[in-house]
């Protein structure tokens, strides 16, 4: 049976040693790994991990629990190393040491675990079988800055052996592996919530595999490739290795689902024309106008469109970052022209103007490829059904996440490629929201379930329940039901979304019209409403706070109202006179209604005829009566419908001074309060026609044709 114990210390109690974030972290991320590979386990962390508890599980827990020779061993240790270089008679004084949780720094070599007293201790162990694996290092003065390891007597870099003479352990089989060379320095990855090396071990164990067993030297190798990886060769992990005879093997834990490292959203299309892309770059919108800054992943190298829509909106080039066909590119035979030494990996930030403007959040484009690689995408495209596992596909999505991660991203929006590209597959099968873009006509339903179907063959574990359908563009109901069925959820799994098709909004959105900086558009309206459902569904609205609220979408179109005051002024004077028509036009109704009520009474007092004083004629006091009795309640609702809209009116503009201020005043109910306060139910219905007014005026101003966000 495998062995193992785990070490992470965060916070030391002796003095002038520096706390760290994510040891504990690494040692309780580990520790779950190798229990479920089959491990014995055994972690001390924080105040646990005492110096005597230590030295007791390596010299007499592991001796206890190991049974034979044959028996794998790891030992993990996250947390602080120290070299200690000050001056000895008769040796050249570098000595290092592995700190517990209790260690003295001024009197290391009693309280503290030189490297060769462990390696003594490790060579007295029944096994010959020892994996050693240290998430620190040696050199360096520590400077608070997320290193691991600090040095006595102010050295600097390189403070051990270049040889590494620190890592040999004699014996049969023991590997020893630090997370970093002499001259560099083991850091702590505050994105991630990992140190890197740690990070990087946690990353290839959870890696699929089809043999749940691993040597133990291609273990190692794929480790410290993927720190060289993660940190762009600013680690690159010292190993030792003393071996006799054959290699051996360790066990490896059920791999973990691969999941997006932030929230996500992942688009592919049954076929071309389906509205994929627009609906992603709607989406990657809306999380902009919430303050999110999205990682606009366009995976569609063979057709690029979004690239191509944002870049033309923002009205900007690619220039020379790297695209995600030279993420391919790396895992392929097929070779861009550009050489990589030219690249940037620079994201292209094509933010929309009006987001800008109110100071929301931003939209960072991974191009899919370059107009000027056709050839060499046509290349990858060719060769994508043959030679992609799901092993390679997670490291290029890796890859692409990673760069959105380093430069803030805090969600992402992936438009995936063809439905047969296992990119598009381990796209859909990791991010949180995944949606199928379909259209209603013939083939579209059984188009959706080879979608389904594929990537149940290919990814292990996968649950079409998570993915939701959207029946896009639809021409009429009839369409929809004849190709789709009735829209529902009485069947699980072959439920659906679906979206009217209006040409005008698909063409105004399409034109980059800035629907958005007055509030939803219908069809943005509508999309958004399917994204909360969706999120409360599949995700129990865990990521709610991603999506706008009401706030943000009226919030653009009050603070323009706010920045134009000649019309709000204006609008306000027209109400205001409305309203003094409202009370002449009703001083003359009433006057007419009085004079047919003065007509009926004599008539109505009257015995006889003799007796009757009316003036004017019964058949037409009594409809005269009627009619004005109606035309006075009428001029009263219109009048309080107005003083509602001159209400309103009043308070964007007395709260538009502070966009807190306006905050509050939104937050207010809206449609809450008893069934006299009429003033408060009808808010909202004030609140859309102020909005309505703003479009329409707002609508003058933009010019016909193509309107680019730089214009607008």
């Amino acid at each position: 049976m495998p062995h193992a114990l785990v070490v992470g210390i965060n916070t030391y109690s002796g003095k002038g040693v520096p706390e760290l974030k994510y040891a504990v972290n690494d040692a309780v991320e580990v520790s779950d790994r190798l229990r479920k590979a089959g491990f014995d386990v055994v972690t001390l962390t924080d105040r646990q991990a005492t110096h005597k508890k230590i030295h007791w599980e390596l010299e007499v827990g592991l001796n206890q629990r190991v049974t034979d020779e044959d028996d794998p061993v790891v030992i993990y240790w996250s947390g602080h190393g120290m070299s200690d270089l000050r001056k000895r008679t008769g040796g050249d004084g570098a000595s290092t040491f592995l700190l517990p949780v209790d260690a003295d720094i001024d009197q290391p070599l009693g309280t503290s675990f030189p490297v060769q007293h462990v390696w003594a201790l490790l060579n007295r162990l029944k096994t010959r079988r020892v994996l050693v694996m240290l998430d620190t290092c040696f050199s360096g003065a520590f400077a608070g800055d997320g290193r691991r390891g600090f040095a006595i007597d102010g050295a600097r870099g390189g403070a051990v052996n270049p040889t590494d003479e620190f890592l040999r352990m004699e014996g049969h089989g023991r590997i020893v592996v630090s997370a970093c060379g002499p001259d560099e320095i083991a850091r702590e990855d505050e994105t991630h919530g990992h140190g890197h090396f740690s990070r990087s071990v946690l990353t290839v164990l959870d890696r699929s595999t089809s043999d749940r067993h691993v040597n133990v030297t291609g273990l190692v190798s794929d480790i410290r490739a993927e720190v060289r990886r993660q940190t762009r060769g600013e680690q690159t992990p010292s190993m030792h290795v003393s071996f006799e005879g054959a290699d051996w093997r360790i066990p490896l834990p059920p791999p973990a689902p691969y999941q997006a490292p932030m929230p996500s959203w992942a688009f592919v299309g049954t076929s071309g024309g389906v509205g994929k892309t627009t609906l992603a770059m709607i989406t990657a919108e809306l999380l902009a106008e919430s303050g999110n800054t999205v990682l606009y992943l366009d995976a569609d190298i063979a057709h690029h469109g979004g690239t191509s829509e944002w870049c033309q909106r923002a009205g900007t080039d690619l220039g020379h970052a790297k695209t995600f066909a030279d993420h391919v590119a790396a895992f392929s035979r097929a070779k861009t022209r550009t050489p990589a030494a030219q690249l940037s990996d620079r994201l292209v930030d094509v933010t929309p103007g009006y987001l800008r403007r109110h100071g929301c959040g931003r939209i960072l484009l991974l191009p899919a490829a370059r107009v000027s690689d056709r050839l060499f995408v046509f290349d990858l495209v060719a060769e994508i059904k043959d030679r992609r596992s799901n092993v390679v596909c997670r490291q290029i999505l890796d890859e692409a996440f990673e760069r959105g991660v380093r430069q803030g991203a805090t969600c992402v929006v992936i438009d995936c490629g063809a439905q047969f590209d296992p990119l598009a597959v381990n796209s859909i099968a990791a991010v949180d929201h995944p949606f199928v873009v379909a259209a209603a006509r013939a083939g579209a339903k059984e188009q959706r379930e080879t979608i389904l179907s594929n990537c149940e063959r290919t990814v292990d574990g996968f649950s079409r329940l998570r993915v939701a359908t959207v029946v896009n563009r639809v021409p009429s109901e009839e369409a929809l039901v004849q190709h789709w069925g009735q829209p529902g959820y009485s069947n699980p799994g072959m439920s659906f979304h679906f979206l009217p098709f209006d040409s005008k909004l698909f063409q105004d959105w399409e034109e980059g019209r800035p629907n958005f900086e007055l509030g939803y558009d219908d069809l943005t309206h509508q999309w958004h409403e399917i994204l909360v459902a969706s999120d409360k569904s599949g995700c129990q609205g865990e990521h709610k706070d991603f999506l706008p609220s009401e706030w943000n979408r009226f919030s653009k179109w009050s603070l323009w109202l706010a920045a134009n005051r000649d019309w709000t002024e204006s609008k306000r004077a027209t109400l205001s006179r409305s309203v003094r028509r409202s009370y002449v036009v009703a001083v003359c109704w009433f006057a007419i209604l009085a004079t047919a009520l003065v007509s009926i009474l004599p008539h109505v007092i009257a015995k006889d005829d003799a007796d009757d004083a009316s003036f004017l004629p019964q058949w037409l006091s009594i409809p005269l009566l009627a009619l004005s009795a109606l035309a006075v309640a009428g001029n009263a609702i219109v009048r309080m419908v107005l003083r509602r809209r001159r209400r309103v009116l009043n308070d964007v503009l007395q709260h538009s001074t502070s966009v807190e201020a306006l905050k509050d005043w939104f937050s207010v109910p809206r449609e809450d309060g008893a069934w006299w306060q009429v003033w408060r139910s009808s808010r909202r219905v004030a609140i859309e026609w102020l909005h309505e007014q703003v479009k329409a005026e707002r609508g003058k101003q933009l010019p016909s044709g193509r309107v680019s966000e730089a214009a607008t």
